[in-house]
């Protein structure tokens, strides 16, 4: 076991050293990541995924490109509420993405965290219908990646969000979600103390835990 782990942390050590001594590849990223930051609608976060994915094609064994590009197809397909054709498109990518990703490059946390709010937004698009089959499957999925890195404050801020959500479904309190919501807090404020040699890792998701608090009040 100990070894296992040893290797892990060699493996993702010799990754970040290659995105470190890749500044074509880092450019390319960090714009990519300044125009999502910009966008507006969907057709601009459509655009930004697209980016994204030409620079997974040129970096198959990166997994951030296949993350963002899938946050991004996330992201249109919220903003496309009321069109459910449309939102199911842009959710739909936004799994095979991911699922692609983690068949290529194996799962991580992060990737699994994505994949739960994605299965999220397919649910959101219809909970009568959707909710007794994807309710359980995405607080599972969100489970699945707290195992992974039980500290990782999207899967934790995420799982708040759904959590309060199937508490308004119910007519129950947000008590629960509340707790939830402030744990992740605590873990995005280690997050932010930390020092990373990798500048491209997501560090978003802390506005959704906030917004959750706020129906504690």
């Amino acid at each position: 076991m100990k070894i296992k782990f040893t290797l892990i942390a060699l493996l993702f050590l010799l990754s970040n050293i290659t995105v470190a001594n890749d500044p074509a590849y880092v450019n390319a990223m960090q714009k990519q990541l300044q125009a999502m930051g910009n966008a507006e609608n969907a057709a601009e976060f459509q655009s930004v995924a697209n980016g994204f994915s030409r620079i997974s094609q040129m970096n198959q064994d990166e997994w951030l490109p296949d993350y963002y590009a899938a946050l991004a197809y996330t992201n249109a397909g919220f903003i496309l509420r009321g069109y459910p054709e449309e939102q199911d498109k842009n959710f739909d990518i936004a799994v095979k993405t991911i699922q692609d990703c983690i068949n290529r490059n194996g799962e991580n946390a992060e990737l699994i965290a994505l994949k739960g709010y994605a299965m999220m937004g397919q649910l959101s698009v219809d909970p009568q219908t959707r909710g007794q089959q994807l309710s359980g499957l995405v607080m599972q999925t969100f489970g699945r990646a707290l195992k992974l890195e039980p500290e990782n404050p999207r899967a934790m801020s995420l799982m708040a969000q759904m959590q309060l959500g199937m508490s308004q479904f119910f007519g129950e309190g947000p008590e629960k979600a509340c707790g939830i919501a402030k744990q992740s807090l605590e873990y995005f404020g280690k997050e932010e103390a930390q020092e990373t040699d990798n500048p491209l890792l997501p560090r978003w998701g802390k506005e959704s835990a906030q917004a959750v608090l706020k129906s504690c009040k």
